[in-house]
């Protein structure tokens, strides 16, 4: 059922609500069921469209998962570009990245939808490729560019931006992560993150810190 008033939806094409009610049945049926149990017939149920709207729509069960993951990682994920960074110091911009993203993959519904990606991937080595696609690897992209952007202004020496990203995001989920997608700890708690988020930023400026830093200043 829709909680929108017929007031909210005005403006609104009939097809894109259509579309969106679609997407939302998917993702509750496939956060609950998986890829695999998923039948286009149970979304269409749960929607209240029939097979050939929701065909008219996507043209295939991967179309629909791509869209689910598409809308999801709109939600919670990161910007497609984080240049607007470059100006603050390098310790605060990673303080801020570092705390949107572990506040947006350390909740039940990320947690979840990576489970269900690691339950299929044996059967449907697809879906990882399309979760990566719209996930992790846009945002890791845009962290390399970022990455350049800083080695430019002399802030950092990275050899190699693309691998500094891959590491730098490695060290930020870590064990922590696998921890909680294997039900051996729960999310964590506020204060635990900070530190975790702490020690992968002190390591990080370890490795890539400037050369020549620029000379300190005195406060007058």
């Amino acid at each position: 059922m829709n909680d929108e008033s017929p007031l909210c939806r005005q403006g609104r094409p009939k097809d894109t609500v259509k579309h969106e009610e679609i997407v939302l049945a998917a993702t509750k049926l496939f956060m609950e069921k998986g890829y695999e149990l998923t039948s286009m017939e149970a979304v269409a149920r749960l929607a209240g469209v029939s097979k050939l709207t929701i065909y008219s729509h996507f043209a295939d069960k991967k179309e629909l998962f791509r869209a689910i993951v598409q809308m999801r990682c709109d939600k919670i994920g990161m910007p497609v570009c984080l240049l607007d960074y470059a100006q603050m110091p390098v310790e605060d911009a990673l303080w801020d990245i570092s705390r949107a993203a572990m506040a947006k993959i350390m909740t039940p519904d990320s947690v979840r939808l990576i489970r269900v990606i690691h339950a299929e991937v044996l059967h449907h080595p697809e879906i990882a490729g399309i979760y990566y696609e719209v996930g992790p690897r846009r945002v890791r992209m845009a962290f390399a560019d970022l990455l350049r952007a800083f080695n430019r202004l002399g802030k950092l020496s990275v050899p190699d931006p693309a691998t500094a990203s891959d590491q730098f995001f490695s060290l930020l989920k870590g064990e922590m992560l696998q921890r909680v997608l294997m039900s051996l700890s729960p999310l964590p708690e506020a204060a635990e993150l900070e530190a975790h988020i702490k020690q992968t930023i002190d390591f990080f400026l370890a490795a890539y810190g400037p050369k020549n830093p620029p000379p300190a200043t005195k406060a007058p």
